[in-house]
């Protein structure tokens, strides 16, 4: 009996404990400080869809786990920085012969783009996605991310460089 009752005191402080902790994301502790033009202020672990175009950042540990990265300002060391978003309905999917082509699609013009203004500079990029699934208005769509690898020293970086949200067409 005695056994039970310690049994259910740490399981009841932990989940209260739990509840306490997941309250201080409720409270917005931990947002991404930015400045007026939305710019990162200070490196900030965040969940990948919580990233903006624009937006410099980090893999975590092995560059393994897509779920969390570092948010950086663009000014301090990065691997990546998202270059447009966008969401894409079922139909553009399939119209598109499948997702990857679809968000390659979209994806394409703000690729080129970052990509041409490197290879001024002697750079080269790879292009990457963050698909997830997501329900706007009682639609499901798919929503992305256009991600860059940016070779690039902050000082060398090209400040000309548009983003923003990725055309898609019906």
């Amino acid at each position: 009996m005695r056994s039970a009752l310690r049994h259910s005191v740490i399981v009841s402080t932990l989940a209260a404990a739990a509840v306490l902790l997941s309250g201080c994301s409720l409270l917005g502790l931990g947002e991404i400080e930015r400045d007026a033009s939305g710019q990162v202020l200070e490196s900030t672990v965040i969940d990948s869809p919580d990233l903006l175009p624009g937006d410099c950042f980090s893999y975590i540990g092995d560059g393994t786990d897509l779920a969390t990265v570092t948010v950086i300002p663009c000014t301090d060391d990065h691997t990546s920085k998202v270059l447009a978003e966008g969401q894409l309905t079922t139909a553009q999917v399939e119209a598109a012969g499948g997702l990857q082509n679809a968000v390659s699609g979209a994806c394409d013009e703000p690729f080129t783009t970052f990509k041409t203004a490197l290879t001024e500079s002697g750079l080269k990029t790879k292009q990457q996605f963050f698909v997830s699934k997501q329900t706007v208005d009682e639609v499901e769509v798919q929503a992305y991310s256009c991600v860059a690898l940016d070779p690039k020293a902050p000082e060398a970086a090209p400040t000309d460089v548009e983003t923003g949200e990725a055309e898609t067409t019906d």
